[in-house]
């Protein structure tokens, strides 16, 4: 009698150890592997369209100009190290889920140096569950938008590929709503 009250015991307590295993473990090795990739190519800025660039995402090329394709952009260049850089990204990643993807797209440029910079930055992608995809740039990346000299600094550019705006530090996410808006009704008077 004594032992069957210890055998319900203990299923109740494996159950729940269970259920709490799945609940709570389960979600977060199930995440999708940070997207982070390195910058393959760098095209010069043709006009008034600002340089266009490309990085695999497995065996495919992806460019900037095909992301970005009617849509408005928000590219912003920042580091892992970079305090007001990590500063701003809880208001990045509400952007990019408050403003339509059929319309709107956030593509970090991790500007990050050490011998090891996919590995420091896929890292602190997990960490802060960073739901849009981040490039690791190079210097020819930093040149070819006008050598990026301050970091963070965001360019809202419109689906054509022109610059709406260039944003120099941070900023609020309030800032940034108003420069999209902005890019938003350029793209709409561009598109009558």
């Amino acid at each position: 009698m004594i032992f069957s009250h210890f055998k319900g015991n203990f299923r109740r307590m494996l159950l729940t150890s269970a259920a709490t295993f799945a609940l709570l473990v389960v979600p977060v090795m199930a995440q999708t592997t940070p997207k982070v990739y390195p910058v393959k190519t760098v095209t010069s800025p043709v006009g008034n369209k600002v340089a266009d660039f490309t990085w695999m995402e497995g065996d495919k090329q992806v460019s900037l100009s095909e992301i970005g394709k009617n849509k408005v952009v928000f590219l912003n260049f920042w580091a892992t190290w970079c305090a007001p850089c990590r500063k701003e990204i809880p208001d990045i990643i509400e952007l990019s889920k408050e403003f339509p993807n059929t319309e709107f797209v956030v593509i970090g440029v991790s500007m990050d140096r050490d011998q090891d910079a996919i590995n420091t930055v896929s890292k602190f992608v997990r960490v802060k569950n960073l739901p849009y995809t981040v490039v690791v740039g190079n210097e020819a990346l930093a040149e070819a938008y006008g050598g990026i000299t301050a970091i963070p600094s965001t360019f809202i550019l419109t689906s054509d590929g022109t610059v709406s705006e260039k944003i120099s530090g941070m900023k609020s996410k309030a800032e940034f709503i108003t420069a999209i808006q902005k890019a938003m009704k350029l793209n709409q008077s561009q598109n009558k």
